[in-house]
């Protein structure tokens, strides 16, 4: 009986780990044709069975485990962990239980960290769980900040959270917004280089740097109705919950003639990129003007 597990890594091992507990498995097999062969020997207290890592297994020696894994008898239980088999071992799955975890997203990602927290014992407000689904690292990184929160005396907030967390945050409009609003161009220019270097298009970020600021107006707007909103009033900014709260915090002390003129300088930077200028440029001399800055000379 051959099973494998597919989808994200940790998910895989991890289910792989709860099978093989019931199998009573309880260490991999090293992935080459004689270590398996021993493996599925029948021993005194059993008839045999393995668990192999496929992680690092190349075409060949695939090619040379799989006729001992065509030949593997109903009753004798055979774990692969492959999250991202190869096309060739994706077929020879088809003819065989395969147990797929993919790497959760979106809303299921939030639903899967609130899951892992409870398991601790933490009890994390949906602001720090927003935080975490944001960061730039895999289920297990994730995992072990986890691990490392539950060390905390509470009440957990987001802002001790942040400076424990040692995963990085990936860089947002917000950054960029920040960098502004505190009067960094150093800050402000490091993170636009470092967003051309990770490839990101110039347009697509000018667009998404116009619209933090169009949220910051609409939170700017709704604080100038209720300086101190209920979570009920976050749906009004149109925004990710997360998104919402740090809108409402860059918000305070803004004036109107401040988002105007930002507004005003982002839609020029916007036109000055569609119509064939360097948009990069474009993007560049929006943020140092509103940084109050000299454009630079090319």
């Amino acid at each position: 009986m051959v099973i494998a597990f597919t989808g994200d890594p940790f998910l895989a091992r991890e289910e792989l780990l709860k099978e093989a507990r019931l199998r009573g498995l309880t260490r991999f097999t090293e992935p080459t044709p004689e270590a398996l062969a021993q493996a599925l020997s029948p021993g005194l207290f059993g008839g045999g069975g393995a668990m192999l890592d496929l992680r690092e297994v190349g075409e060949g020696e695939w090619k040379a485990l799989k006729p001992l894994l065509e030949e593997v008898p109903e009753g004798v239980p055979v774990l692969l962990l492959d999250p991202k088999p190869t096309t060739a071992r994706a077929a020879f799955y088809r003819a065989r239980e395969r147990r797929d975890f993919p790497t959760p997203r979106g809303k299921d990602l939030l639903r899967h960290l609130e899951g892992r927290a409870k398991r601790l014992g933490l009890r994390l407000p949906a602001g720090v769980l927003q935080y975490l689904a944001s960061l730039e690292g895999d289920l297990e990184a994730l995992e072990r900040e986890l691990e490392k929160l539950s060390l905390l005396s509470p009440p957990l907030t987001l802002e001790k959270v942040e400076k424990v967390v040692a995963l990085k945050p990936p860089i947002t409009g917000f950054d960029l917004v920040r960098a502004v609003l505190e009067g960094d161009p150093k800050g402000a220019l490091a993170r636009l280089r470092r967003l051309r270097e990770e490839g990101e298009e110039p347009l697509k970020l000018l667009g998404a740097f116009a619209w933090q600021w169009g949220l910051l107006a609409r939170a700017w707007m709704l604080l100038q109705e209720n300086p101190r909103p209920r979570e009920e009033d976050l749906a009004r900014l149109e925004a990710h919950p997360y998104a919402a709260r740090r809108a409402l915090e860059l918000a305070k002390g803004l004036s109107r003639e401040a988002l105007k003129e930002a507004l005003d300088t982002l839609m020029a930077a916007e036109r000055r990129a569609k119509e064939g200028k360097d948009p990069w440029l474009a993007l560049e001399m929006a943020v140092l003007r509103l940084l109050g800055q000299p454009a630079p000379l090319r």
